[in-house]
């Protein structure tokens, strides 16, 4: 992705649908064991991860009448687990609405019901499709094993797995209070982890569609950075300013505004917001070089450089291509990628304005290849595997493959080579596809594959034998 040209109107929000999910707890002693499902691998909202059943609302659950909402928790708790809550039995725990990393979205009513006398699970869960393994968890060992690395787990989970850590329930009400309470706080200031130790905050920029936001990531231990505020909406820095605030609450201290490069979905807000805290901005030199920040102080990060904060490590890693002072950050404890405009969890990067460059931005993909990386947090999108590094450069490779194969030995005007190489995606901006299809020519020019046949890079043919 990249900054949105002027002219060009930025991709909405997603809508939130409506659903629900249960909390079903069952006694084991003086404590509470909760039911969690794994989410099967092909699926398409948050493969992978502990969640508590549910789903978005059905016709069936007659969403006109009192008490959908119960209904589709009981639908849903019996589709996926075979377990039977009666709607009447569920107390009311709060709403949370999906943040826009994703494409799809969801506002959840959450609610909560203790396991029936009687009631036990069935050998293998009943719809493999949706979730491949169920059980009864306690909620310390579930966070253990998140913070360990050894389980994957929704934000929103976390957050009311760590309240019940913090204050047992005696009671399936006071359960339900509890959990009321932290998805109330959590509406408004969110704790967003999917990464133990890196906060993550999406803010609506002036991106190219279809994201709609930058995903601000703060990495950190007892000191933690704030990596790329690209927004400059008052607004959105004042909800970006309050999880700051949220995280200093805690005892962290927020050390500097740390960018990935210059584009201005990614530093829209940087001077603002280093002012506001009174911190310094580091960024890449050529980085530094392509941006104003007046006298705010600044350090130039280099390649390899090691970023010790007091309980976190990250490692800056020089990645060009996408522009010239692109920076991911390594935290190799859990593998984890934060990625800027490296990868994308909703589309290509664009590799097209005047100082971006493909061989480099291939090159770049490469180099990361080789890295021990579990997960990739990028700027736009959800949270990707790191397989997406390598699928990145497949695809980048068999576009260039069908710009090669769109020249003749006659020259032919860019926009036809680029209608011919991208016409699988033909709704994409005719302006985004040529400049795509530039960077790619360049590349193979040289490589001695393509040729200019006029001053001004617009006519292309392939190159003699």
């Amino acid at each position: 992705m990249s900054e949105l040209p002027d002219g060009i109107e930025p991709a909405p929000i997603p809508e939130a649908k409506d659903s629900a999910l249960g909390i079903v707890a069952r006694r084991e002693g003086d404590r509470f064991e909760l039911l969690l499902g794994l989410r099967a691998r092909g699926s398409r909202f948050m493969p992978g991860n502990l969640a508590f059943p549910g789903g978005k609302l059905e016709p069936a659950d007659e969403p006109q009448r009192p008490g959908a909402f119960e209904r589709c928790a009981s639908r849903e708790l019996f589709e996926e687990s075979g377990l039977t809550i009666p709607p009447t039995a569920w107390l009311d725990a709060g709403e949370r609405t999906t943040p826009p990393f994703f494409t799809v979205r969801f506002r959840t009513r959450i609610f909560v019901a203790e396991l029936p006398a009687g009631e036990t699970l069935a050998g293998a869960p009943p719809a493999p499709e949706e979730i491949e393994q169920l059980g009864f968890h306690r909620p310390g060992e579930v966070l253990a094993a998140w913070q360990e690395g050894r389980a994957t787990v929704p934000p929103p989970l976390v957050t009311i797995l760590r309240a019940l850590v913090a204050k047992p329930p005696i009671s399936i009400a006071g359960m339900a209070a509890t959990i009321r309470l932290v998805n109330a706080e959590e509406q408004g200031s969110p704790r967003i982890e999917f990464v133990p130790g890196i906060w993550a905050l999406p803010l609506r920029t002036r991106t190219l569609p279809p994201a709609s936001c930058t995903n601000v990531w703060m990495p950190g231990g007892n000191r933690f950075v704030v990596i790329d505020p690209g927004t400059d909406d008052t607004a959105e820095l004042k909800a970006l300013l309050a999880v700051v605030r949220k995280r200093e609450s805690s005892g962290s201290v927020v050390a500097a505004v740390v960018l990935t490069h210059h584009h201005r979905d990614h530093v829209g807000g940087a001077a603002a917001l280093a002012r506001e805290l009174a911190v310094p901005v580091w960024a890449h030199a050529e980085t530094l070089a392509r941006i104003t920040l007046g006298d705010l102080p600044q350090r130039a990060l280099e390649d390899q450089e090691i970023l010790d904060l007091d309980g976190l490590t990250l490692r800056a890693i020089h990645t060009p291509g996408h522009a010239p002072g692109h920076l991911v950050f390594l935290e190799e404890k859990h593998g984890v990628l934060i990625a800027g405009d490296l990868v994308s969890g909703l589309s290509t990067i664009l590799v097209g304005f005047s100082d971006g460059s493909m061989e480099d931005y291939l090159a770049s993909l490469r180099k990361l290849e080789t890295l021990p990386i579990r997960t990739v947090l990028p700027a736009h999108g959800p949270p990707l595997p790191a397989k997406a590094i390598a699928a990145t450069r497949a695809h980048r490779e068999a576009r260039e493959q069908a710009v090669a194969a769109a020249l003749g030995a006659e020259p032919k005007d860019l926009a036809q080579i680029a209608r011919e190489a991208y016409a699988d995606t033909p709704d994409a901006p005719e302006f985004l596809k040529e400049m795509q299809t530039r960077a790619h020519l360049v590349r193979l020019a040289a490589a001695g594959r393509a040729r200019r046949a006029d001053p001004g890079g617009r006519l292309w043919a392939t190159s003699p034998s």
